[in-house]
């Protein structure tokens, strides 16, 4: 009997070692086998991603069997439009690729289930989620279903979500199908356009080519900018309070009551002639006030991807890690718990218990004069998910200092971040004083100068205490408050310094990718979860380009932009695309249709296409006289493939005359292509000018001349590039005897010819033509291994230099000699200088002699020659050291 309980208790665990045994990482993973103890359980939670399934079945329990779909499990086809635009906008879905698998386990434990938990994110893509999986899974399960959403993955959230599990919310579920439909629509129908006008395979988008419109308008104010020239006055004033003067720092803000405004270098030289020249300089007020700071709001996913540049995150990293953060993290014995609340979110409210408990933290450490008499409360915009809450932690006496341990560096930055900010949202607000003082004077140009002088003391710093949104907060100026404050009207001043610094207008900045969702934003365009793929998409398809943390377009975008705006203006209108998306919130909230939305929007949609489409179409007289004169043509060139393709001129004829018959219609693109062969077959049709010119397409014609010219000189060019391959590969196959000498270091740089050779061989048979300079170089070795080479002479001819050229300075050692000695002449002295001139910086540059010298020396010392330019730069730097020349006795 103990023999067979001990069999089976081994084949148990051999069982949990196998479950634990992970087939996607090779780890042994105690959550399988913590699923392999639920396997028995009736109640099947499903979630999206393994993490927030490890979080949460810690907090569940035996009774329940955790499962993550890994996302969206359905999804329309990948290679065809998948909507049924006649039936109703029907979307087609079907369960994705990557999903096959995970859908079958789902499927497999379902059959067993007597309840089956959706658990999903709150949101609209959550909702979609819930439903696709309940579309898929009831086929094959008898087990009820039911919706938990929470907003943070804790004991006490989870507990209450279970308790009062809820259905699936069509109207959350109609409004991302809406939205996905609209975006198929949108990016199916007019990415084809894209491919004739711009390039083949690049694609538009319903929102992210809204983004893009903002970020080239920016783009083309930054370069239509004019700057303006200005001028800055500031002066330092002293006045006697007491047995102490007063030293104080102004600048110029008004003349004759009028804002100071000096627009050039006459002007500005003559008011500091004035200025300077004014005798009576007296206190003209002083102004000592209160001002009171209010907290900031708590995180929404905007205001939070905003700051979290700040710390150098992207807009898609900062969700990355505030969803680690949400979905749960180790906290030692404790198990695994989510550090925040939900991170999609555009609400700032706060749930009254997490406000009391954050109230009774503030007072506990920093006092009760820092919490408010009455708790803060923020307004949410109209349009903001009423459900949801504002980011905050889920318990906040978890102070970034005790979660440390728990973080990796990445983590705790955001943590602590989201941590602050909320903690101030409620707290009292900062008090501070600010004084203003102004100096004003009737100068001798009979003008009255007026200067100002401002300096802030926080005398409470409230909120300030736990969260400072810039460097700029800080508690005092750098003059001090009490200083001005005993000044008094009247009492005279002294001019003691006065600076006058030309000034020129910036233009607009470019937008970082924060600037850019805060823009989104402002205009009511995408919503929390759709900010960081909005700005990474077109990034990802290469029409914004990200440098120094600044986004640019790129050639294509700008030619992409520059299409749709003048093709389809209306749908790409910014107040277009915000006005779809509040259509979205009220399919959200039960107001609206989802079908009825985008019926209205496809009767606009379609009539903008078949502009489109038609623009540059001829009319019927053209196109029929047009094609009468082809029908002359009797010796059609032979069909002609190029790659996939072959092109076949009377076929293609053939088959625009067969549906001009039938329908009366040509497209642009089929004209532009039958311009093209008018002018191709153009010694066959007697006749063509006059009657193109009849017909009213002479210039079209002129043009179709143009663009044939120009494919022919790129055919011509294609055909020399192949001649230039084949002499290459000779020249290249003359190297292949070749012994390469080992890699050799010098200074910081290692020369390896071999490896330098190889990299040429590589860019030339890729079809990219070599350079001058590489050229130059591959002469170089030539000559450098002739003795290895047995055709030196026929190298030296392919390569266009003769054989002593091509041994570049080694066939003059006398002037390579005189130039050393050049060199030497003028490094000698300056190695002899001690004092250095201060390293100036003149833009983003720093101009440093001594490490400039020290740099053109070592490079000397190791054999390295120096350039033309660098030479030239030694010279004027010897100069400027040269000492003068002693006296005569």
């Amino acid at each position: 009997m103990r023999k067979h309980l001990l069999l089976r208790i081994d084949l148990q665990l051999f069982a949990v070692i196998v479950l634990g045994w992970s087939r996607h990482t090779g780890i042994f993973s105690l959550d399988i086998v913590n699923t392999w103890r639920n396997m028995s359980a009736e109640n099947i939670v499903i979630v999206e991603s393994p993490a927030k399934a490890r979080t949460i079945g810690k907090m569940l329990g035996a009774n329940y069997r955790i499962l993550a779909s890994m996302g969206h499990v359905r999804d329309l086809p990948e290679h065809s439009m998948g909507v049924d635009i006649e039936n109703k906008f029907e979307p087609q879905y079907e369960i994705t690729k990557d999903r096959v698998r995970i859908i079958k386990e789902l499927q497999s434990a379902a059959k067993g289930a007597t309840h089956i938990y959706l658990a999903p994110d709150p949101d609209r893509e959550g909702e979609a989620i819930a439903w696709h999986l309940q579309e898929i899974l009831k086929k094959n399960s008898k087990a009820e279903f039911r919706r938990v959403t929470f907003h943070e993955i804790t004991r006490a959230a989870i507990d209450r979500a279970f308790k009062t599990p809820g259905k699936i919310d069509m109207h959350l579920v109609d409004a991302q199908q809406a939205r996905r439909v609209l975006d198929r629509l949108v990016g199916y129908k007019i990415s084809p356009l894209l491919w004739t006008r711009i390039e083949k395979g690049i694609s538009a988008g319903r929102v992210q080519s809204v983004a893009l419109r903002i970020v080239c308008e920016r783009e083309r104010e930054i370069i239509a900018f004019v700057p303006k020239e200005y001028w800055d006055f500031n002066a330092e004033f002293s006045s006697q309070a007491g047995a102490s003067p007063i030293d104080f720092k102004t600048k110029l803000v008004q003349i004759d009551g009028q804002k100071a405004e000096i627009g050039n270098a006459d002007d500005a030289g003559r008011i500091a002639t004035a200025v300077r020249g004014a005798k009576n300089y007296s206190v003209a007020s002083v102004d000592i006030k209160p001002v009171s700071r209010s907290p900031y709001p708590p995180f929404i996913t905007s205001t939070l991807q905003q700051a979290a540049g700040g710390l150098g995150f992207s807009a898609s990293a900062t969700m990355q890690l505030a969803q680690q953060l949400y979905e749960g993290v180790e906290l030692g014995e404790g198990g695994p718990v989510g550090l925040i609340t939900y991170m999609r979110t555009d609400s700032v409210a706060v749930a009254q218990e997490a406000q009391s408990i954050c109230r009774d933290y503030i007072a506990s450490t920093h006092g009760n004069e820092y919490i408010p008499a009455k708790p803060n409360f923020y307004k949410s915009k109209a349009s903001a998910q009423g459900a949801h809450e504002a980011i905050r932690p889920t318990d906040v006496s978890l102070t970034p200092d005790k979660a440390k341990d728990f973080l990796d560096a990445r983590q705790l930055k955001l943590y602590t971040l989201i941590w602050r900010r909320f903690v101030a949202s409620q707290m009292a607000s900062a008090e501070q004083k600010r004084t203003t003082v102004e100096v004003e004077a009737q100068a001798p140009d009979s003008h009255k100068y007026r200067f100002r002088a401002v300096a802030t003391v926080t005398t409470f710093p409230g909120f300030m205490k736990v969260y400072k949104a810039s460097e700029t907060e800080q508690d005092g100026d750098s003059q001090a408050p009490s200083a001005l404050a005993e000044l008094r009207t009247g009492q005279a001043c002294k001019l003691a310094k006065l600076e006058t610094e030309q000034k020129f207008t910036e233009p607009p900045a470019r937008f970082s990718e924060a600037m850019l969702i805060k823009e989104l934003e402002a205009n009511g365009i995408g919503r929390p979860s759709t900010y960081a793929s909005i700005v990474k998409t077109i990034q990802d398809r290469q029409y914004v380009l990200r440098e120094k943390g600044r986004l640019i377009p790129s050639e294509l975008g700008f030619k992409v932009n520059d299409f749709l705006v003048s093709s389809l203006p209306e749908l790409f209108q910014i107040q277009f695309t915000a006005a779809m998306e509040e259509k979205l919130d009220k399919i959200e909230e039960g107001e609206v249709l989802w079908t009825a939305m985008l019926e209205e929007f496809y009767g606009s949609f379609s009539k903008w296409l078949d502009e489109v489409k038609n623009a540059g179409a001829p009319e019927g007289d053209k196109a029929i006289t047009l094609l009468n004169l082809l029908d002359k043509v009797r010796k059609w060139a032979a069909p002609e493939k190029a790659g996939r393709r072959t092109y076949d001129d009377s076929k293609f004829v053939k088959s625009v005359r067969e549906k001009f018959d039938e329908d009366g219609k040509i497209t642009a693109r089929q004209w532009e292509a039958l311009l093209n062969m008018a002018v191709k077959y153009a010694d066959q049709i007697s006749g063509l000018e006059t009657s193109g010119e009849k017909a009213g397409f002479s210039e079209e014609l002129a043009s179709a001349r143009e663009r044939v010219s120009v494919a022919q000189a790129r055919r011509e060019e294609t055909a020399s590039s192949s001649e230039d391959q084949a002499k290459y590969t000779e020249i290249f196959s003359l190297f292949e005897p070749v012994q390469w000498e080992k890699p050799e270091k010098r200074g910081a740089r290692s020369y390896d010819d071999g490896k330098f050779f190889a990299s040429l061989k590589r860019q030339a048979e890729s079809g990219k033509l070599l350079s001058e300079k590489q050229r130059a170089v591959l002469s170089r070795l030539a000559s450098k291994y002739k003795e290895q080479i047995k055709d030196y002479e026929k190298l030296a001819e392919l390569l266009g230099v003769s054989s002593e050229a091509a041994e570049g300075d080694a066939a003059n050692p006398a002037a390579n000699a005189e130039k050393n000695a050049e060199i030497e002449a003028l490094l000698t002295p300056l190695a002899q200088v001690k004092t250095w001139a201060e390293p100036v910086k003149k833009g983003p540059r720093v101009y440093d002699d001594k490490a400039f010298f020290e740099s053109l020396s070592r490079q000397h010392q190791q054999g390295r020659k120096l350039s033309d330019k660098q030479v030239a730069a030694l010279k004027k730097l010897a100069s400027k050291y040269s000492a003068p020349a002693a006296p005569a006795d």
